[in-house]
């Protein structure tokens, strides 16, 4: 951190979860089943979540009582290459593009494995990091899924949200996962009601997430083994604004590079902050036509005066000359900066960065619009 910013007393804060992602990590990390709710525009399904290493007899009992009792095992993609489970079809038509693999059981230390107890068993060896090809045989009686690498960002979907609620709560990043069925005469054909489900979690005591809080978490904060941001290199600039403090950072979700320029002087306790995104316009043709150029401009003249912090947001496909792109992980990404930074109260300057998304990171932003 810039002494300018150390100066100012501000604490560095933890990332900032909901009440319902750290219940359900909570009991991820206990091996109590979790109620994962995903977004009513997909399926908009309830399915029921435990961490493959603390599947035991009694909780692989009860999912099945509760669910279609079909239980898959996702896992990261590589994990499913290191165990050698190739895609259960050649050419995958499920219209979600659930990546179901062959299924499988434990080599040794079951019986028939359709069993609670002898599922449990398959689940924990698939979760054990020393499991290899050998301890498994195939076909079997749980159906391993492979989960996308960019997690619930890239695909909203069950199969990624339990993987990365494992990763988040510390554990061997493989989940066991059922769909929740509907109770009752009328219902017990179908799925479960969104009612239904949150019914079930009342009656059990049982945590109820909706993956769209995940999303948000990964967005910001990881996704449990990495930072939404790492810091880089850091420079001292002299610019027509003054001197200025330089510090790259590292985007752990794009890849890409973001910048922070900080003013060397204090900044008070509420420090003026500007968030923009790349502009062809202006970095390429210092068009003086582009009104975020005139904006960010004016910021870093504050900013090097009195304090503060303006930040670039890099994009992986920077848009066209004349267009803006700004999507919500861009501003998820200037959040996890400023948290990073140390900042908890700050004077927003104009641009595109939304005072509700940075309080996601528990950044109190009030709108600054200059003197």
């Amino acid at each position: 951190m810039s002494a300018a910013l150390q100066s100012s007393g501000v604490p560095v804060i933890a990332p900032a979860r909901s009440a319902a992602l750290d219940d359900a990590v909570s009991a991820i990390r206990q091996g109590i089943p979790v109620l994962l709710m995903d977004a009513t525009d997909r399926k908009d399904e309830g399915y029921v979540v435990l961490a493959a290493e603390l599947a035991t007899a009694r909780s692989i009992g009860w999912m099945v009582r509760y669910t279609s009792g079909l239980i898959c095992a996702p896992m990261p993609d590589g994990r499913a290459d290191e165990l050698d489970l190739p895609s259960m079809v050649y050419a995958n038509k499920n219209p979600r593009e659930t990546a179901f693999t062959v299924a499988v059981d434990a080599a040794e230390g079951v019986t028939t494995g359709i069993s609670a107890t002898d599922r449990a068993h398959t689940l924990r060896v698939l979760a054990k990091s020393d499991s290899r090809p050998s301890d498994l045989t195939r076909p079997g009686h749980v159906i391993p899924l492979r989960a996308r690498p960019g997690g619930v960002v890239e695909r909203p979907g069950h199969t990624e949200a339990a993987v990365d609620l494992c990763t988040i709560a510390g554990l061997p990043a493989v989940a066991a996962v059922a769909a929740i069925v509907g109770g009752g005469d009328s219902s017990s054909h179908t799925m479960a009601s969104r009612q239904e489900v949150r019914r079930l979690g009342a009656q059990f005591d049982l945590p109820v997430l909706d993956i769209a809080e995940l999303i948000t978490h990964r967005l910001h904060h990881g996704d449990g083994f990495l930072p939404r941001v790492s810091r880089r290199e850091e420079a001292r600039l002299s610019t027509a604004y003054g001197d200025l403090i330089s510090i790259n950072f590292l985007d752990n979700l794009t890849g890409v590079e973001h910048t922070a320029l900080l003013g060397t002087a204090a900044p008070g306790p509420t420090p003026l902050v500007s968030i923009h995104g790349p502009c062809a316009s202006a970095g390429l043709v210092h068009s003086d036509t582009c009104a975020c150029r005139e904006e960010f401009d004016s910021g870093l003249r504050r900013i090097a005066s009195a304090g503060g912090v303006a930040i670039r947001i890099a994009q992986k496909n920077s848009p066209a000359l004349g267009a803006h792109s700004w999507r919500r992980e861009d501003e998820a990404a200037g959040a996890a900066i400023l948290a990073e930074l140390g900042l908890t109260s700050i004077r927003l300057l104009p641009g595109p960065c939304d005072p509700d998304v940075l309080a996601v990171s528990g950044i109190d932003a009030s709108d600054d619009v200059g003197p």
